[in-house]
């Protein structure tokens, strides 16, 4: 009969630790994740419908977002090229940095044209109280020095950041006190985009 209360309280006892062992690394675990790659998505909506989608830098990048949004049945408006008269009626602005030049013309003078469009854009929306959402697609070693440009000059104007790719993009937000999400795929946006939202 002793025995057998020794045998139980052992199991106890190692069933205590290895369910204690398992929620402090699950919290080592979640304080890690947080740390490296920001917020899964945002604690609160920070945006409301209509949301308007630009690209900056002339790539498909924003059309891309622009689906995913309505996917979610969100109402949402992409234009290519958009300017500050878009923003009429609007109550989210969301920069999708991607950078595809012609070279038909100066790349140097379409990246001052693009910059000078960002610009333009974030001062109405500030101007208008409409939160910003500044996204990028491309992994870091797709990305080309405009994109980084473009990216750093809108970064701490930004209301949240949303990255797809490695660590190595958690260096694009260095100096950005405010939420950003990383995620790995394309297709795992859908939450921290929802989030914006709802």
């Amino acid at each position: 009969m002793k025995k057998a209360k020794m045998r139980l309280w052992l199991m106890l006892g190692l069933t205590f630790w290895v369910l204690a062992s398992w929620f402090i690394l699950n919290i080592i675990h979640f304080k890690s994740s947080s740390s490296t790659a920001g917020f899964s998505s945002l604690p609160r909506p920070i945006g409301r419908e209509p949301v308007l989608v630009t690209t900056i830098g002339q790539g498909i990048d924003g059309l891309l977002v622009s689906e995913y949004f309505r996917d979610l049945h969100a109402f949402t408006t992409f234009r290519q090229k958009a300017d500050v008269d878009d923003l009429r009626d609007m109550h989210t602005l969301v920069l999708v940095v991607g950078t595809e030049f012609s070279t038909d013309q100066g790349v140097y003078k379409q990246f001052q044209e693009e910059l000078a469009r960002e610009q333009r854009l974030i001062a109405k929306a500030k101007q208008l109280k409409i939160p910003i959402v500044l996204v990028c697609l491309r992994n870091y070693h797709n990305q080309n020095r405009y994109d980084r440009a473009l990216f750093a000059k809108a970064l701490l104007a930004s209301d949240y950041v949303l990255l797809v790719g490695n660590r190595a993009m958690d260096g694009l937000v260095n100096g950005y006190n405010g939420y950003y999400t990383r995620v790995l795929r394309f297709r795992d946006l859908k939450v921290p985009l929802n989030s914006i939202l709802r």
